[in-house]
């Protein structure tokens, strides 16, 4: 039986939810949000959809308890809207919904797989495994996936090729540092510095291309939903369906001591290998700089929740 949870019902969490029960990803549902009102209206709204569907997965709403025995919890706190007011906006929000619902999950007696979603993705991750005291290859973030997805969709616009013949990775930090790693890059296997169907690919107008779809999309909406709700899905299918992915999330990386996003494969086990690429020097120093910042976050991170502490004492 595939149950998930699904914490945080904002823009991603409620697609999240929707994608989940109209593909059959699954066959109990737990949701749980700060607003009993959501929790209750987003219940309320999959359960009229079921009669159009070839499956009835069961829905569950605000039961911590129920998360005791699910395969894996997608964490979606934070406030989305912010995000176009900088990289780190999201930062004391998150910590203190991180801090909220990080003792109550503990408690639940939840022990399987977590996708972080929240902003800074990395930090937030870190701070999210400390919190339950998981393994840290049972806790990870969507990282640069998504991000990753963009530069690939610009490099195939840009070679006159499809996506999928597009391969390589962002690594470093989601929204903050990002470490666009040319040395990854392939084409229908060539490097992206050779001449691919005639055309000489320029990489720093095909890193602006990139980035402006998520300049885009939050300029027009506020926020990313769609994006990262199906990448989630996807990164959801290949953690049940122990398919051995490899994507660059946001993991435990021992070579820089911490949280970073990096190529993993990922499965049942929650990561597996690290994919160690030879990457050009300047690469490893900019995502040896993005980690530092992470660190950095992670710390801000832990100071909120020791002032929160103070404070209700």
């Amino acid at each position: 039986m595939r149950k998930i949870g699904i914490i945080g019902l904002g823009h991603v969490g409620r697609l999240l939810a929707n994608e989940l029960v109209a593909t059959a990803a699954v066959d109990q549902l737990v949701l749980i949000d700060r607003d009993d009102d959501r929790a209750l209206a987003v219940q309320s709204d999959l359960a009229d959809a079921l009669p159009a569907l070839p499956v009835q997965p069961r829905i569950i709403i605000q039961d911590y308890a129920a998360l005791a025995t699910a395969q894996l919890l997608v964490v979606a706190v934070g406030q989305s809207a912010r995000g176009k007011e900088g990289p780190m906006a999201e930062l004391p929000a998150t910590g203190r919904a991180l801090a909220e619902i990080a003792p109550r999950i503990v408690a639940s007696g939840f022990n399987g797989l977590v996708v972080n979603l929240a902003d800074p993705n990395e930090a937030a991750t870190a701070f999210l495994q400390e919190q339950l005291r998981l393994p840290a290859k049972q806790v990870l973030g969507i990282g640069t996936v998504v991000d990753t997805a963009r530069l690939h969709r610009a490099v195939a616009h840009a070679a006159h090729v499809a996506p999928a013949n597009v391969s390589g990775f962002v690594y470093g930090q989601h929204a903050g540092r990002q470490v666009f790693a040319w040395s990854t890059v392939r084409v229908n296997g060539q490097a992206v510095d050779e001449s691919i169907n005639g055309h000489h690919l320029d990489e720093s107008q095909l890193k602006i291309q990139a980035d402006l779809s998520s300049w885009y999309t939050l300029k027009g909406l506020g926020y990313n939903s769609s994006a990262v709700a199906a990448w989630t899905c996807r990164l959801i299918s290949a953690l049940l369906n122990d398919e051995q992915l490899v994507l660059p999330v946001a993991i435990y990386q021992p070579q820089y001591s911490g949280y970073v996003s990096f190529p993993a494969v990922l499965g049942r086990q929650g990561v597996g290998n690290l994919i160690l690429l030879k990457l050009y020097p300047v690469e490893e120093m900019a995502i040896r700089t993005a980690a530092a910042a992470i660190s950095g976050q992670l710390a801000a991170l832990n100071e909120l929740v020791k002032e929160g502490t103070a404070d209700d004492n």
